[in-house]
């Protein structure tokens, strides 16, 4: 009996298989075009954004105080010459916006948003240099004499000189500097080798400190495999990607390293380590 059963339900999953394909291929084509949908009008749609109720509502703001905790600690690790990098799922926009109006009040922020398209970085470098030069005036620590009040614009020079000015040697300490937030530092304007190049020489700067967001799905990924052979032969590790790929090989043999296919087919390399693992290996390594 329990045999008759099953028949009948394997039966029935594959006639349910052959009648949805039947059915699916039988459909008429849609008439409809894209004009046709009606557009839901803008006011509409925001009342109807403020009343989805968010979710996980509570664990998010014991997460947001959680963070409010260490706004002193961040402080601390940007006016020691540092700077801040937030990474995770989930938007980092409002967290940083608020420890900037909370705990950088007393600083100059520029903010760059990284998702828009209109990102030009040389006039937020310029920026940067007349928010640093009104600094150093206010505190009297360099003369007009110094720098005539008929020195070039700063949105006349090129970038070379900007950062130049930005990482000068201006005061005998590095108490005074600029708070440059990029939220999305890795956003489609900020993504080619060039403008990353610049954000890094930015970020070196000794009068600029970055807090900014990562926020792209692959971020963690790290970097891709021919850049890993890059380094590696850059630092005289390996001479050819053979090499590279036998010691490899011979890493997961002993599971120092493991691979996980992503949904692209493209197998990526992992160290099956926790964090805190991680970390003491590195500080091994550096001593």
């Amino acid at each position: 009996m329990e045999s008759n059963d099953v028949e009948e339900e394997e039966f029935g999953f594959s006639r349910n298989y052959f009648l949805a394909k039947e059915l699916r291929g039988s459909g008429k084509r849609s008439v409809r075009k894209l004009s046709d949908i009606n557009l839901v009008d803008e006011q509409e749609l925001r009342e109807a954004y403020t009343n989805i109720e968010p979710k996980h509502e509570k664990e998010i703001n014991d997460l947001m105080r959680s963070y409010k905790n260490s706004y002193s600690e961040w402080v601390f690790v940007l006016r020691s010459g540092f700077g801040l990098l937030m990474y995770g799922f989930g938007s980092k926009k409002a967290l940083i916006e608020d420890f900037a109006s909370t705990a950088l009040a007393d600083y100059s922020v520029v903010v760059i948003n990284g998702y828009l398209q209109s990102v030009n970085l040389k006039q937020v470098a310029a920026t940067l240099a007349e928010l640093l030069w009104d600094q150093l005036k206010m505190q009297r620590k360099i003369t007009l004499g110094n720098h005539s009040k008929n020195q070039q614009p700063f949105n006349t020079r090129s970038m070379d000189d900007l950062i130049s000015f930005l990482d000068g040697p201006h005061l005998e300490e590095d108490e005074c500097f600029v708070c440059l937030i990029v939220n999305n530092i890795d956003g489609p304007a900020l993504r080619d080798s060039d403008t990353q190049q610049y954000l890094a020489r930015i970020a070196a700067c000794s009068h600029i400190r970055m807090i900014a967001s990562i926020d792209h799905v692959n971020a963690p990924l790290w970097m891709p495999f021919n850049n890993l052979y890059t380094i590696c032969r850059e630092r005289f590790l390996v001479s050819s990607q053979i090499t590279l790929n036998a010691h490899l090989t011979e890493f997961k043999d002993h599971e120092l390293v493991k691979t996980r296919r992503n949904q692209d087919g493209e197998d990526c390399l992992y160290i099956p380590l926790t964090g805190e693992a991680l970390e003491k290996l590195v500080q091994e390594i550096s001593q």
